[in-house]
């Protein structure tokens, strides 16, 4: 007969929440969305470094930030299950109910790779098509086909990784998942780099090297979670029995995950029917892509550490539920909001004071430096908002209240972000009395982006403080 192990995580919420108690959470979390952002930063860079002319170079980088749509698609699908996961086994941690923890997290990541299978055999086959719709034309299609085609082969270890972590955090081991991005971030780089660019004994393929390093880092990533996850020494080992397939406890994961994925779901297409009619539509040299991947990959550099305590947040709302202490949980959110905004706010001042030399050290490029210079000011502008939205949001579905962060993002998406994107362009085309050039598309792209960002935050903000969030039923 086995004993349990009480995990270390319980200790968290065993007092009051400190900073300290945040910090301890977040750190590993925002190193591991740093490195995690590092890896998106890189491929962007590489492909506006690739050998060629300007033309060459754009249509990479167009092609690279039109599938990072499709692989920000890919990690949607399984969402669900890593929602449902962390609530449950955050909520079973808190209790001291470790078997159940275990089950949960095992479930959960056989079904996300099953999952991840079927969607690397339809983006394979459909290809093409696939990348036609995103909107890719010309040399920027030819290369999204040949980069697509590439890394569908290992995206079922990546859904692996993404659920597994999930399940980490949720337990309230933040350490391992940073361990993990720590290492899929070195591989990414050297192997993408040295594929591309022909470094020591490397042939140099180009394009096609950036997404043979991606493929590298999906199998990388996918082997070193099931590791961290399988070790004795870990606090919830898990075991061969424990990864099956059953459909009881993964209606119940579902129950609780399936808003947040219609929530992730409904954002991503919302953003991917801008990307359609509006950035890549007649952008037939890529420009506009490449400028508006350019400034996302910079912001991720400063909304991650939102990210971090609002996955800290999220936790520690779980686990201090789950020991029936809603006031601590609380305060552990509060908490969150405060340390994020404090660091959001710092890591946004470079984008709106030096917003040309960033994106002139991504992509080789006065052009599509020059359409993301707005851009980048707004989005620099946002990101107090965008903290608030994303621990507010954390906290919500750390205490299993998933609804209202769908409300708010879809709504946002639907009926603020898109309406009031083209709304601008029609306004900015009567002011101007001509068509709109690519700088003055993304300009109203960015201001729908700046608009909707802070109509979440103060949504989830409000949702948070007012609701009854504390008694929802896990």
């Amino acid at each position: 007969m086995t004993t349990e192990v009480t995990p270390r995580p319980q200790e968290l919420t065993s007092a009051p929440p400190t900073a300290r108690s945040v910090l301890r959470l977040a750190w590993p979390v925002i190193v591991e969305q740093f490195l995690q952002a590092s890896i998106g930063l890189a491929n962007t860079w590489i492909a506006g470094h690739i050998p060629g002319d300007e033309a060459t170079v754009t249509a990479a980088a167009a092609a690279v930030g039109t599938i990072a749509y499709l692989q920000w698609l890919t990690g949607l699908m399984t969402n669900a299950l890593g929602v449902g996961a962390t609530a449950i086994v955050a909520r079973r941690v808190g209790a001291g109910r470790i078997r159940s923890a275990k089950r949960t997290a095992g479930i959960a990541i056989a079904w996300a790779f099953l999952l991840g299978l079927a969607m690397s055999c339809v983006m394979y086959i459909f290809a093409e098509p696939i990348c036609r719709f995103m909107g890719l034309k010309d040399l920027p299609l030819v290369f999204g086909v040949q980069y697509l085609k590439i890394i569908v082969f290992t995206l079922c270890f990546q859904a692996v990784a993404n659920i597994g972590m999930a399940t980490m955090r949720g337990a309230g081991n933040t350490v391992s998942p940073m361990i993990v991005a720590g290492i899929i971030t070195v591989v990414n780089f050297l192997a993408s780099a040295s594929l591309t660019f022909g470094w020591g004994p490397f042939p140099a393929l180009g394009l096609r090297g950036n997404a043979l390093g991606d493929l590298l880092v999906y199998l990388c990533a996918g082997v070193a979670t099931i590791v961290m996850l399988t070790r004795p020494s870990y606090s919830l080992a898990l075991q061969r029995r424990h990864i099956r397939f059953s459909l009881t406890p993964l209606r119940r994961i579902l129950s609780i995950g399936i808003p947040s994925w219609l929530e992730g779901a409904l954002l991503w297409l919302g953003q991917s029917l801008i990307l359609i009619f509006v950035i890549n539509k007649g952008d037939l040299n890529g420009i506009m892509m490449a400028a508006h991947n350019s400034v996302i990959r910079i912001e991720a550099l400063a909304f991650l550490p939102g990210f971090g305590f609002g996955m800290a947040a999220s936790a520690l709302v779980g686990q201090y539920l789950g020991k029936k202490r809603p006031d601590a949980a609380r305060q552990a959110a509060f908490l969150s909001l405060r340390l994020a905004l404090i660091t959001m706010t710092l890591a946004a001042l470079p984008m709106i004071v030096f917003p040309t030399l960033l994106l002139r050290l991504m992509v080789t490029s006065d052009v599509v430096a020059d359409v993301g210079y707005w851009p980048m000011i707004l989005a620099g502008l946002a990101q107090p908002s965008f903290a608030i939205a994303i621990v507010m949001g954390g906290s919500l579905r750390g205490a299993g209240a998933t609804k209202w962060p769908l409300w708010f993002s879809t709504g946002g998406i639907f009926l603020f972000r898109i309406p009031v994107l083209f709304l601008c362009l029609w306004l900015l085309a009567m002011w101007t009395g001509h068509p709109l050039d690519q700088k003055g598309k993304m300009l109203c792209v960015w201001i729908a982006i700046f608009a909707d960002l802070n109509l979440r935050g103060v949504g989830l903000w409000l949702a948070f403080s007012r609701s009854n969030w504390a008694k929802t039923k896990v």
